[in-house]
This record gives structure tokens, sequence and C-alpha cells, in this order.
């Protein structure tokens, strides 16, 4: 098997089962709040006393988040770019809401990994070809 078959492989039985969708498939509170952003790629920007920058691919700043939690909570929010993100009215969930999502994307980086290692013994090509993965299945983990 080639990479470029593994990748296939991967991409194809993940779309199969079927990926959980962020925020939706982790808030467990119907009570929420709506943001409006950019239809943009988001990321994190930098840190000022705590507190973390959201900003566009183009530098853009879209939101000053009150922690990191939060921040990755609207950056992973804004993958679908459909320009509104759902935050929870508690905002004491965005950690938790984070860890979850987290958990699951570990939990698919290592079922990977332990894949590649099977059918690759020896390669150190994991981290580039995992990136790739997640491209495609626009999916991402800070």
């Amino acid at each position: 098997m080639s990479e470029k078959d593994f990748r296939n492989k991967w991409t194809n039985l993940l779309n199969a089962e079927g990926l959980k969708k962020f925020p939706d498939d982790f808030i467990n509170s119907f009570n929420f709040e709506t943001l409006e952003v950019p239809c943009k790629t988001l990321m994190l920007g930098k840190e000022f006393f705590g507190g973390y920058e959201v900003i566009t691919t183009d530098g853009e700043a879209v939101y000053q988040a009150s922690d990191l939690a939060e921040a990755k909570f609207i950056v992973y929010s804004a993958r679908s770019r459909s320009g509104k993100i759902k935050l929870p009215g508690d905002r004491k969930l965005f950690s938790s809401i984070v860890q979850q999502y987290e958990n699951y994307i570990d939990s698919i980086l290592s079922r990977i990994d332990k894949d590649y290692k099977i059918l690759f013994p020896g390669q150190k090509n994991f981290h580039s070809l995992s990136n790739e993965i997640f491209k495609i299945l626009n999916l991402i983990r800070y």
C-alpha cells in the first residue's frame, strides 16, 4: 500500500463513519448565543494578558477571547465557514467542550497512527500524512 492509498483509505473510512460536528455534537445545552464571524478560515492569534485574539488567515482580527479555550472554541466552530457560531450560554463550558472535541480528534489520530505503524514500520512521514488527511476532512487540532 502506498501512502496515497493509506490517505484515501482513512479519509474514506472516516467519512463513512460520519465525523462529529463541532460544536453541535459536543454541546449538551439548548441555551446558546450566536456570534457572527467572517466566512473565512479562522486561526489563533496572539495572546494578550491571558486573552487570545482570533484572526483570519490574512491577519484580520475577528474576536478577542478571554482565554485559550474560548479562542479554540471559536476557531473550531468556524471550520464550516457558515458565518455563524453557536456559543454556549454558560461561558464556563468552553473548556469542557473543547476538551471533549480534542479527545475525539486525538482518538482519530491515535487510530491512524496505529495503522500507519503497522503498514509502514520505520517510516517517519506520519505527521505530514495525518496533516493531509485532516486537511481533506477539514479537521484541525491546536
